[in-house]
């Protein structure tokens, strides 16, 4: 069986539903967004995306309520997740809300840190186009300038081969859109 893909207007409806089912237990959660959702959710870069990468808090109560909300809406359980949480940098930043409820505020991590995070990943055929709009959107125009953004959000990790040569591949001229 296959996972229903999540738009745009089925996260803000889960959202919805989870800013109600927080509020129902008078609590208030934030969620900070990266991966495929933001770039649903910040850049319509995206028709859809299977999950949501984020770190939230309170955290139980959070995914709880989310556990709640895939029941509801038939998700995924783990629609909402943190699971990618480990690759996320203590840099990050609060980033862009893209949902705001009284008990719930949904953030995108800023499209640096987004930017960095894909390229660290370098998956050819998820994060390449990902890659491309967040490159169109910070208006780089060079390889070092991409590397020295991946290097301020994660100074001691050392860019990996496949993430330069995708990198040199999206910037070669008969590549860029």
């Amino acid at each position: 069986m296959t996972q229903p893909l999540l738009d745009r207007k089925l996260l803000r409806a889960a959202f919805g539903v989870l800013a109600e089912k927080l509020s129902r237990r008078g609590v208030v959660g934030e969620v900070h967004v990266f991966g495929g959702a933001a770039m649903v959710l910040a850049f319509n870069a995206r028709a859809a995306t299977r999950d949501v990468d984020a770190l939230f808090k309170p955290d139980s109560h959070v995914l709880e309520a989310a556990h709640e909300v895939a029941t509801e809406l038939r998700l995924p359980k783990s629609w909402l997740n943190n699971q990618a949480s480990v690759y996320v940098s203590g840099r990050a930043g609060r980033g862009t809300p893209v949902f705001d409820h009284p008990n719930l505020r949904v953030m995108v991590t800023p499209p640096e840190h987004l930017l960095a995070m894909k390229v660290r990943a370098a998956r050819a055929t998820r994060d390449a186009d990902d890659i491309r709009v967040l490159i169109g959107h910070l208006q780089l125009r060079s390889v070092s300038a991409a590397i020295a953004i991946v290097a301020r959000y994660f100074p001691e990790e050392p860019l990996s081969d496949r993430s330069k040569m995708l990198l040199e591949d999206l910037f070669r001229p008969s590549r860029r859109k």
